[in-house]
Parts: C-alpha cells; structure tokens; sequence
C-alpha cells in the first residue's frame, strides 16, 4: 500500500539545514495499523505529513499502490489524496457548524453533490447518530473526534493517518477511539498509520511499529517482536523507562519472555524445585493482536551459581529468555 524510499527532509535556517528526516525507508502493507512512534522532535509528524505530501520531501520517493506522489501532476496528487484521510490531534472542527454538517463538508469537497445520506451513514459507524444537529462546542473531546474520523471517511479513503489523534484525550475515551479504529480496519479495509509518542497507545492496536530517533528509522517489524526484544535505546527507553531502575552498571539479569505458548508458574518453579531465589525487577504482558505477550526480568542474588542451573531448565522447559545487563535496559 505505501513503500517509502530513501526519504529525506530538510528545511533551511539561516545557521544551515536542519534535518527532519534522513534515508527513511518503510513498507505498509493493505490491511496494516503501522505505529509510528519516537520521543517529541524525532520527525515521526513531518514523516506522516510527507506520506500525503502536505510536507513535500527534500529526495526520495512516496509511492502509494505503486504510484510516485512526487512526480505525478497536481491534478493526479488531488485524486490520489481522496484516498488517504488524515485525523489531528486537535479535531479541527468547524465551530459555526453542526456535526452533520461538519461532516457534509468533506463530501461536498470531494464533489459529492447529495453527501447528505453517507454522512448521516458514517456518524451512525461512529456511534454518533445521536448528535447530528449539536455543535462541536456541545460535544466531548472523544465525540469531536469521532466527528472528525466520520468526516475523514467522506471521501472513502483506502488510507488512514493519524497525526497523534488520542494525545488530547483521557485514558478512557483514547481506549474507545481505538477500539472504533480497529472496527473500521477490519470493516472497511482501512490501512491505518498511528504517529504517537506513547507506546500504550502503540501496543493496543497495532500490528507492526516503527521507532525513529534523532530523523532516522532505528528499528521496525512486528510489534509482538519490538516489545519483547527492544534492541535500541529509543526502544528500551520506551518500553522500560521508570520502571526498571537498578542503580547498578552492569549488573546481571534474566529475561523471561512468553507469548501465549507456555502456561506454566514457571517463575514458582523455579523458586520452588530449583531452590532458587529471584528478585523480580520488572513484569508486564499486553494482548498484542489477539495474543498474550509478556516478559518478566528478575535478578539472581547469586548469579553465578545459579545462572547455568536456571538456563538448563528454561532451556529445557522451552522458554525463551536471555541474558541481558541493566545497561541495555535503559
């Protein structure tokens, strides 16, 4: 659906050219929700701006269903834009109008001459069919942009991007503006890219992440694999910051990682027919595309004599781990 070929972005200063974005290469498949995610200023906006050319890059190519934006004419770019919507983090709503007719809007603009009915069809998708005549001043922040997804699907896009779309958003109302994202993925085909800075929001709907740093691309796959294998500081920043935190460099730990596999107490196990003891520095699992992902690092008081005993067993109970060192956490 879109292939990204050594892409770069630069703007000018009068103290030389920054750089936004340098040698991207990325490939989103039909049927994908891509994450985007980095810490502020990495360059994961304009690279999202740059997908539908509302940023146009400095070199490379942005092809979408094998057709390069940046060489195609304007009138050609306006068509192909038709199928790739975008959502803000801030709803952009027009305030003088009602929902429907915020929504009416996007159709009319896409020349659709009675965009009435399909508006009135996208809000009831939305669970907004209540709302037609209310104003986005009357509307809470998960309703406005609900408003704003309805009217991004006006022009019926094979492709959608979200620009940081829950960051105004409560915990419990960015959850439910996710789960409509992954209805419509599933419903209407939807290839979605989610740029966002929280890796919570990354880990509950996507399938597949890439992590840029510093306007580069330093790691992308699976999800399942980026969560529990962070090989990059970006990453280990992401997935480990404030919760693992020893103090000591170079310290000796044992990673634990499962994804549904094993349904074993295999930490009790350890502690209880190993006669090992185990300090747990850090555990967590999330259900990443239907499957349970986890991961448990703990510490051995004595590392040494224990450590060949311990990997024997997981090695033998088919666990996967490894052994990593409180540097590479963090």
């Amino acid at each position: 659906m879109i292939e990204i070929k050594n892409l770069e972005k630069t703007y000018p200063s009068k103290s030389g050219d920054v750089v936004a974005l340098k040698d991207i290469n990325l490939t989103v498949e039909d049927g994908d929700i891509y994450g985007i995610i980095g810490l502020s200023g990495a360059g994961k906006s304009t690279l999202v701006r740059c997908i539908n050319l509302l940023e146009k890059p400095t070199s490379g190519q942005i092809l979408i269903d094998g057709e390069d934006l940046t060489k195609v004419t304007k009138n050609r770019l306006l068509e192909i834009r038709k199928k790739v919507s975008m959502i803000f983090q801030h709803f952009n709503l027009l305030q003088q109008r009602s929902v429907l007719k915020n929504v009416e809007l996007a159709g009319e603009i896409a020349g659709d001459k009675n965009p009435t009915e399909r508006a009135k069809e996208l809000l009831k998708l939305v669970g907004l069919e209540d709302r037609l005549n209310y104003y986005p001043s009357q509307l809470s922040g998960g309703q406005q942009q609900r408003v704003a997804i309805a009217r991004a699907l006006m022009s019926d896009p094979k492709i959608l991007l979200c620009d940081e779309a829950t960051s105004a958003l409560d915990p419990e109302t960015t959850h439910s503006i996710l789960e409509l994202l992954k209805t419509l993925n599933k419903k209407l085909g939807l290839t979605i890219v989610i740029i966002s800075h929280q890796m919570s929001v990354i880990e509950s709907i996507c399938n597949k992440v890439a992590i840029i740093d510093k306007s580069q691309i330093v790691s992308c796959g699976y999800l399942k694999d980026v969560f529990l294998s962070p090989t990059n500081e970006v990453a280990k920043k992401l997935i480990y910051s404030g919760h693992v935190n020893t103090g000591i460099k170079g310290e000796k730990f044992v990673k634990l990682m499962f994804t549904g596999e094993v349904d074993k107490p295999i930490v009790a196990n350890v502690i209880s027919e190993l006669k090992i003891s185990v300090s747990i520095m850090y555990a967590e699992t999330k259900v990443i595309n239907d499957t349970v992902c986890g991961q448990v690092i703990f510490r051995l008081p004595s590392y040494n004599e224990d450590i060949k005993k311990l990997t024997d067993y997981l090695t033998r109970e088919n666990v996967p781990f490894e052994e990593v060192d409180s540097d590479a956490l963090y």
